[in-house]
């Protein structure tokens, strides 16, 4: 009995003390930035090369259209799109009338438009829904998690016209605006509001607003006013995109602030210093990220990339001993590539992937869950 009580004994003090260096490995982990990049490099190995990737050939003589979303490649040529998973497999390919393509996708849904052109579809996963053409020329196309599509066009008679599908294809309204044209829209994630970043031009000066459509109003046509809020930015103030984020928020890109809309009031989240930010984005999903360099030495120069939170304004910070050639940001990723390496980044500022090559990127798409280096003759693939 005296064995089997010391066993048990000995057993409990071996889980507490694993569980005790668990505890101080997550916590040094969470709080201390050398000791974490210290440990992706030689624990977690989150550093790759082009040996560690696989990759898929491309045909250099055809006009290659390259797309990520979800967990697949969108190869568009010779009106077909062929879709590859992350081990470069085929998957299927899926004949479509468009030749030089717009994209946009929201997790599993991925809708395609003929840039200039009247086609338009959307595609679940790796099943093609519906397609449909429109009167006019398509400027921009946006669909939300959960299928419902906005798209833009113009005609000789408008600047801009908006059209919004279900998931099914069935055209829910148009509205059409004469004199303002539509830069970005996007559809809120309970399926009922429509933003608009807009810009008139008729004046002296250029005049940035953001509108508010709401979807039942505008399909029920029962004389209300689908639009339900206009903000309508500082004069000369210029908008670059919209975005509709968690809890109703809209976030909103000028070339000087980032600003966001909840509950029909605007306020500034930031002021860009021209001097320092050298990168912005909004399309994150509730977080926007901003880069500042800043001079460490003669001959050095460190790159902080911020990420803020739209709820809180809590900031996260990756720091780069480097300059960034280019940041793109979508959904909860974000990609700093300084040339011949790319950083794949988390929202907490945690690295996710390290990737090297000996060659100069300056092509990356991805979703949350891929990423597409894209050369001249092939594209590599990396997990996220």
């Amino acid at each position: 009995m005296n064995r089997i009580k010391i066993t048990k004994t000995i057993i409990s003090i071996i889980i507490v003390l694993i569980v005790l260096i668990l505890i101080v490995f997550v916590s040094l982990y969470v709080a201390e930035e050398k000791y974490r990049n210290w440990i992706d490099e030689h624990i977690l190995r989150k550093d790759i090369t082009q040996e560690d990737v696989v990759s898929v050939d491309l045909n250099t003589d055809q006009n290659n259209q390259i797309y990520v979303y979800d967990k697949h490649l969108a190869i568009l040529n010779k009106q077909n799109i062929t879709l590859y998973n992350h081990y470069g497999e085929k998957e299927t390919s899926i004949n479509v009338n468009i030749n030089n393509a717009l994209f946009d996708s929201d997790e599993k849904y991925l809708v395609v438009a003929e840039d200039g052109g009247n086609e338009i579809c959307l595609i679940l996963d790796k099943t093609y829904l519906w397609s449909n053409k429109l009167d006019g020329e398509i400027m921009l196309v946006n669909v939300n998690r959960n299928g419902y599509v906005a798209v833009i066009t113009k005609d000789i008679t408008y600047s801009s016209i908006l059209t919004v599908y279900n998931p099914d294809g069935t055209e829910l309204f148009r509205s059409f605006f004469a004199t303002t044209r539509i830069i970005d829209a996007s559809i809120s994630r309970d399926n009922k509001y429509v933003a608009l970043g807009e810009i008139d031009t008729s004046g002296a000066v250029i005049q940035s607003n953001v509108k508010i459509i709401s979807i039942d109003n505008a399909k029920e046509n029962n004389n209300q006013d689908p639009i339900i809020y206009t903000y309508n930015a500082e004069s000369g103030k210029l908008l670059t995109n919209v975005k509709y984020q968690d809890k109703g928020i809209i976030v909103c890109m000028y070339d000087n602030s980032i600003d966001i809309i909840q509950n029909e009031e605007n306020k500034q989240l930031l002021e860009i210093d021209e001097n320092k930010t050298t990168f912005l984005s909004t399309e994150l999903n509730d977080y926007a990220v901003y880069v500042q360099e800043n001079t460490a030495g003669v001959f050095k120069t460190n790159s902080e990339i911020k990420i803020i939170n739209l709820q809180n304004a809590q900031v996260n910070t990756y720091n780069l001993e480097d300059i960034l050639k280019e940041l793109y940001a979508k959904d909860d990723v974000i990609v700093a590539n300084v040339g011949t390496e790319i950083y794949f980044i988390n929202k907490n500022g945690w690295l996710i992937r390290k990737y090297s090559t000996k060659q100069e990127i300056t092509n990356v798409i991805f979703s949350n869950n891929l990423a597409a280096v894209v050369y001249k003759d092939k594209i590599e693939l990396i997990d996220l």
